[in-house]
């Protein structure tokens, strides 16, 4: 079922009602299971570990006190939403994944990836095996509601039921088809269900993590969740599906006065520019990386290496579509081109994922799960390894580990 099956109504005074027929080493294999659990995995873009701190997110603290928090997810390099959501989907870092930046060009195949556009819905952009495909290959069912590359073909296999982006529809909505899914009749129904929204990052981004309107947001998505969990209590189910609840990244406040401009030390028309800022996606027209690379290190408050260079903690600098030169300012700073548009935001990510202003948030509750288990911080590669689990499958192979969840599982 695509998106244009999905029937919406006014919210609010109506109700929307959708029609529910409609390269790393391999992972420890999981344990043996005598049950068929449902899981149920929810997405919240830019939702930073730090907004749990404030106790702002009422749901999301009685989630994590009944099962499992974390001292936070650290995500892949580079810290933005695609590589993130993917990795997340398959325990891939973006190097192996080839979901290496929201854009990209992609010289085996002469085009450039644009998040936004139809073409970043050809299969041939998305490496690797998401948890929705390893499920249906193994058997399970699977549904998605935005989940990023779950609305293309990888490997020729989409999830049993899927959705396209479509920013128009309610979250109330959004929450309410994942509950309509689990209404199914049993031979129909999915055992993986998962769910992305898009705050608290827009808000975060337009006025700053710490302004009211990204509180906001953190309280809309929170009362998502609240949603799922009634759902499944009037069900029934609450007591016997999983819960995973992820972010994608953290968000860092910025300034205006905490700029660097790129044509302070070269020339706009020698050099091709595939993303700007915070990280920096570079090459010279010329070929001559070097000299740029010369030039780039003069810039304050900005780290540059030649793709082969880059630390090896970053995974990151391996495939054909990053560019010969990347950088990536220090926390808080953004480069902007003095002839171009002025920065119009207040929060940010990107930035190295040892800054702890990326750390994502991480919750989960469910019958596998001990309650009240804090898990230290973990890189976000592991996630896949832990729905395979959860779900009784043979993981493909990944970068990621059961490991830091052996203490939270029973």
């Amino acid at each position: 079922m695509n998106s244009r099956e999905f029937l919406r109504g006014a919210f609010g005074a109506l109700a929307i009602v959708l029609i529910a027929a409609c390269h790393g080493a391999p992972a420890p294999a999981p344990a043996p299971r005598s049950h068929a659990r449902t899981v149920i995995v929810l997405g919240f873009d830019g939702f930073a570990k730090r907004y749990l701190d404030a106790d702002s997110a009422p749901a999301l603290h009685a989630l994590a006190r009944s099962g499992v928090g974390s001292r936070g997810m650290i995500p892949s390099f580079p810290t933005i939403t695609f590589p993130n959501f993917y990795t997340l989907a398959t325990g891939l870092y973006p190097d192996h994944s080839g979901m290496v930046n929201n854009r990209f060009f992609d010289p085996a195949h002469d085009s450039a990836f644009e998040y936004k556009k139809p073409i970043a819905h050809e299969s041939y952009w998305w490496g690797g095996e998401p948890i929705w495909v390893t499920a249906t290959k193994q058997g399970v069912l699977s549904a998605t509601m935005f989940w990023v590359g779950s609305d293309a073909p990888i490997a020729g296999v989409r999830p049993s039921r899927w959705h396209s982006y479509d920013h128009g529809i309610p979250f109330t909505a959004r929450v309410d088809t994942l509950l309509a899914w689990l209404d199914l009749p049993v031979a129909e129904r999915p055992r993986l269900v998962m769910g992305y929204f898009e705050e608290p990052d827009t808000q975060g981004h337009r006025y700053g993590p710490d302004a009211p309107q990204a509180k906001q947001a953190v309280l809309r998505v929170d009362s998502a969740l609240a949603r799922l969990v009634r759902g499944l209590e009037r069900r029934g189910m609450y007591d016997s599906v999983d819960i995973v609840v992820v972010a994608d990244h953290g968000m860092a406040l910025i300034s205006t006065a905490n700029v660097v401009y790129l044509d302070d030390v070269v020339d706009s028309a020698r050099v091709k520019v595939v993303t700007l800022s915070p990280n920096l996606s570079i090459s010279a027209r010329d070929g001559d990386n070097d000299a740029l690379l010369v030039k780039l290190k003069k810039l304050p408050h900005v780290t540059a290496w030649k793709k082969g260079d880059i630390p090896a903690r970053l995974h990151y600098g391996t495939n054909p579509r990053i560019t010969p030169i990347v950088a990536v300012t220090d926390p808080g700073w953004m480069i902007a081109w003095r002839h171009g548009r002025q920065l119009d935001v207040l929060g940010e990510h990107g930035y190295d994922n040892a800054n702890l202003d990326m750390r994502a948030l991480f919750v989960a509750h469910g019958p596998d799960f001990k309650a009240g288990t804090t898990i230290d911080a973990f890189p976000n590669v592991d996630v896949y390894s832990l729905l395979a689990r959860l779900l009784g499958v043979t993981p493909a192979p990944n970068d990621g580990t059961i490991a830091p969840f052996a203490g939270a599982l029973r």
